[in-house]
Parts: structure tokens; C-alpha cells; sequence
């Protein structure tokens, strides 16, 4: 592979001329819009421009980048960095933008965020950590800050199936929780940069036991990946309007579905009693359904 000089932009600025047809109007949407082509997907870029995958790629490679994913990374690189705590930084939607096109931007952004989780998840690892969740006798969550109330949803889903769970957001009580476990339980652990100080100590000291550790995060190269015995990693990228803390939410969330259901699925005895029971138990609490 080519060493790479200068920005991307400029190269294909620069081979414009003697591109084939195939990949000259991928190359002008590009130079028109460089940080519009970083936040769109390789099939979306193929639908606009009308070309293959397959030209995409090979434009990526005479570049010197390894594919799609490395040119987006260069992209956003080349386009001047928004301001992080102003408008243009956090919500990339224009003011002037009216209702429908905030609609679309948001479920676009959404759709793909939780289409890149999934994608990136190793499944057999979901269905390792679900089962042993299932089974365990019990399971404590914890997370700090947004991941905290994720880790909430997912004791509370899991709660209602007959799965004996707590979810702590204060990591000294989480820390008084994994000094009571015993071997078989789980800890889940939920943090988006894998690198909070408080959850990496919980994940530290739950090694000192014979605890399952299951991370939830997004970068497999983390600390708290590493310390995990099963790290379920999200592997999604920041774009459109998505700052980082409803980056983390939208990723982890699409974790927490998956795993709810394959626990529901591998315990369905359990399930359907305990969902019959805890309904009754609400019956007369949600009102009139006249």
C-alpha cells in the first residue's frame, strides 16, 4: 500500500482527471461535501452516487486506505472539527432545519447507530453472557452516568422474568454488592469509553472472586474490556447528530434488547410464569381500559 501524502481531499482532487467514469461522480460528491460523504454509510454513498461497493472500495485503495471505513475516519479528519458545547458541535442539525428534516436526521442517525451495534457485536458472546444471567443466583449491574441508566432498564426488564437482579449507580454500595457474591453470579458492567475509573475498580475487584464479568462497551482495545470475561463491544462510530452520551445510550440499548430477549428465550418456563404474575400484580394499577 501507497504511503499516503497530503489531505485526502487534495488526492482526489488531484486524480480527478484520470478517474475512470465509475468513480468521477463519487469523487465529485466527495470534493462537494466531504464531511456529508463521513457520515454516510458505504450502501447509502452507493445508492447516490449510482455506483458498486465495489468501485467505492477500489477508490479507497488507490487512495492508500485500507477501505470504506479508513476514508470516512480520513474525511472527518480533513473537515474542520465542530465545536464541542455550541449548537453546530453538539446536535449537527441546522437552526433553520424545520420539524421533518429533525425527524429524518434523528431516525436515520438512530437506525444506524443501533444497525452498527448489532453489527459489530459478537452474537455467540451475547448468547454466552444471556445464559449465564439466566442462571446465575444473582446478577448485580452498575454503570455511572448515562450507562447507569441503562444498566437500570436492563435490571428492570430482567427483574419482571424471574432473574434476580440489582443495578447500582453508586459504585461503593456496587462494591458491597460484589463482596456478597458468591461463584456463578454476574456482574454487568456498562461503560461506552471502557475507561470510567469507577467501574474499571468494579470490574477489579469482582476478578479477586469467582464472579462472571460481562462488559457492555464500545472499544475492544479498553480496560474494562480487558478485565472482562466476556466484553460485548458496541464498536460504533460518532456521526451525525449524536453527541456522545446519546451515542453510548442508543448502542448500549440495542446491547440491552439482545440480551433481554435471549435470557427470556433461554428461561421461557420462568419467563412466562413470572410475566404472568408480575401483570396480575399491576392489573388494577393501570386504570380503566374503557
Amino acid at each position: 500500500m501507497s504511503q499516503r501524502s497530503g489531505s485526502t481531499v487534495d488526492q482526489i482532487r488531484a486524480m480527478l482527471p484520470g478517474m475512470p467514469a465509475a468513480q468521477r461522480a463519487l469523487a465529485e460528491l466527495i470534493l462537494a461535501d466531504p464531511a456529508g460523504v463521513a457520515r454516510t454509510t458505504i450502501l447509502d454513498l452507493s445508492e447516490r452516487c449510482g455506483v458498486s461497493t465495489g468501485s467505492i472500495t477500489r477508490l479507497c485503495r488507490s487512495l492508500g486506505l485500507s477501505g470504506y471505513a479508513a476514508l470516512r475516519i480520513a474525511l472527518a479528519s480533513d473537515s474542520p472539527a465542530p465545536r464541542r458545547g455550541t449548537w453546530d458541535g453538539e446536535v449537527g442539525i441546522d437552526a433553520e432545519d424545520d420539524i421533518d428534516r429533525v425527524a429524518e436526521v434523528v431516525a436515520h442517525s438512530v437506525g444506524r447507530i443501533v444497525a452498527e451495534a448489532v453489527a459489530h457485536l459478537d452474537l455467540t458472546d451475547v448468547e454466552r453472557a444471556a445464559k449465564l444471567i439466566g442462571s446465575a443466583g444473582r446478577v448485580i449491574m452498575s454503570g455511572v452516568g448515562g450507562s447507569s441508566t441503562v444498566a437500570s432498564e436492563l435490571q428492570q426488564r430482567l427483574y419482571r422474568i424471574g432473574v434476580p437482579v440489582w443495578a447500582w449507580s453508586d459504585p461503593h454500595v456496587a462494591l458491597t454488592g460484589i463482596a456478597l457474591t458468591s461463584p456463578g453470579d454476574v456482574l454487568v458492567l456498562f461503560s461506552h469509553s471502557g475507561r470510567t475509573e469507577e467501574t474499571i475498580a468494579l470490574a477489579t475487584e469482582a476478578r479477586t472472586r469467582a464472579v462472571t464479568t460481562v462488559a457492555v462497551t464500545n472499544d475492544p482495545s479498553s480496560p474494562l474490556a480487558e478485565l472482562a470475561d466476556i466484553a460485548l463491544v458496541t464498536g460504533v462510530s460518532q456521526l451525525g447528530f449524536q453527541h456522545e452520551v446519546a451515542l453510548a445510550r442508543y448502542a448500549q440499548l440495542a446491547v440491552v434488547d439482545l440480551i433481554y430477549i435471549t435470557v427470556a428465550r433461554t428461561t421461557l418456563d420462568r419467563t412466562t410464569r413470572s410475566m404472568a404474575v408480575t401483570a396480575e400484580a399491576v392489573r388494577g394499577r393501570r386504570g380503566s381500559t374503557r
